[in-house]
């Protein structure tokens, strides 16, 4: 029983660093600045990490939304739609309410109205991606002001 004492717990006086104590260096005030200043970068890298992941989250978010929107329209009700028992059911409820609803029109609309919903879908994702792009320049360029990036941009484009 070589590692322990006498009263059966650890032997601590075997440990090479036993009982020496190291002295404390003295701590000069430029490393302090330093390290206030490489922490403050850090944080705000920290702020501008967060904000492009919450950029990322809300794109794919978008996708999943507007994505799934499109292909409802595209699939979903473009098969109801064209479906000919679909005016013949809607016609049936003229017939049985005694109604004059141009149900052939209707679906027309529909079919415009969808063109259009797509295109609000495709906008909408567009501008995320165009919100994610940025906060990422945002990172890169190390500053926090979305305007300031904007401006940046437009710039190079010489608007």
């Amino acid at each position: 029983m070589a590692g322990l004492s006498d009263d059966g717990g650890i032997n601590f006086t075997r440990k090479r660093n036993f009982g020496e104590t190291e002295t404390p260096k003295p701590i000069v005030e430029e490393q302090k600045s330093d390290i206030k200043h490489s922490q403050v970068k850090s944080d705000k890298q920290i702020r501008l990490e967060a904000k492009l992941k919450t950029a990322k989250t809300i794109n794919y978010s978008g996708f999943v939304v507007n994505g799934g929107g499109v292909m409802t329209l595209l699939f979903g009700l473009n098969s109801i739609i064209s479906d000919p028992n679909t005016l013949a059911l809607l016609n049936s409820i003229n017939d049985t309410f005694d109604l004059n609803i141009n149900f052939e029109l209707v679906l027309q609309n529909i079919e415009a109205f969808k063109m259009q919903l797509i295109g609000i879908f495709v906008s909408i994702q567009t501008m995320f991606v165009g919100y994610q792009d940025t906060c990422k320049k945002m990172k890169d360029r190390n500053t926090e002001s979305f305007m300031e990036v904007i401006n940046q941009e437009l710039d190079k484009a010489g608007l």
